[in-house]
């Protein structure tokens, strides 16, 4: 689904100097998905990964965030998403744990095709929370830099918990200048008192669709970063959201 956010910002003129701005250049794009496992019943096996990791390529997904993944790192018998999907997806990994218990993590993660600059892991501090965190990853696509943080806020979060999470997510964002996007299970943009320089993609989504996503996606807005696309995909891991991001160079006056 075309996004009508897709063209450039408008001309704008510095009328102190009499010099004119034009609009920014269109200099790459980063395809961007997200999927939360933490409601997957069943156990995931070789032959799903496999079949997940052709889609991720058939649809040409660059970043992928996925939430809720859970491993058994001391049980050979259990395949360990973590490690087979980037090696079958050709892809780098990030993945920071949320619990550890009785031989069972549940982790958050980032793979990407672009080098991994950096990764760390925020816990939230509210009563609801059981070691949920958020996983910020910093991934170099060539012409900047882009933050993805994956996320899964606490399940049982009251509204006001649901803000502060919010606004521990809205801290990580240290430099404007660098892309900006959240993936999890978020809740409408207006329940959490996001940041009004967040915008949700589910709005480009058509209504059906954003009814089986498993995974919200929220972005920063600026003129050098904006959604160009934005479509559901459904796999037998379930239904992911994939966003194509254009990144601008800004055009200097002469």
């Amino acid at each position: 689904m075309a996004l009508a956010s897709c063209s450039g910002p408008s001309q704008t003129t510095r009328e102190s100097s009499g010099v004119t701005t034009g609009q920014p250049k269109l200099a790459t794009t980063v395809r961007i998905a997200t999927l939360d496992l933490f409601n997957l019943k069943r156990r995931i096996e070789k032959k799903d990964i496999d079949r997940f990791a052709e889609v991720i390529k058939k649809e040409q997904v660059e970043v992928l965030a996925v939430q809720g993944i859970s491993r058994y790192p001391n049980v050979k018998t259990r395949i360990d998403f973590v490690e087979e999907f980037p090696a079958r997806a050709d892809m780098r990994r990030a993945f920071g744990e949320t619990i550890d218990m009785s031989g069972q993590q549940r982790v958050n993660a980032v793979f990407s095709i672009y080098p991994i600059q950096w990764s760390n892991k925020k816990e939230f501090d509210v009563p609801s929370a059981f070691f949920e965190s958020a996983l910020q990853v910093s991934i170099d696509a060539g012409v900047r830099d882009v933050i993805i943080v994956s996320t899964r806020l606490p399940e049982k979060a009251t509204a006001k918990e649901l803000v502060s999470c919010t606004q521990t997510i809205a801290a990580l964002q240290t430099k404007i200048d660098k892309p900006f996007i959240v993936t999890g299970n978020l809740p409408m943009l207006s329940k959490a008192k996001a940041p009004e320089s967040f915008a949700d993609i589910q709005s480009a989504l058509p209504a059906d669709a954003g009814k089986t996503v498993t995974s919200r996606l929220w972005y920063a807005q600026g003129d050098l970063f904006k959604p160009v696309s934005a479509r559901t995909v459904k796999t037998e891991l379930g239904t992911m959201t994939v966003v194509e991001f254009g990144l601008y160079q800004p055009i200097l006056p002469q």
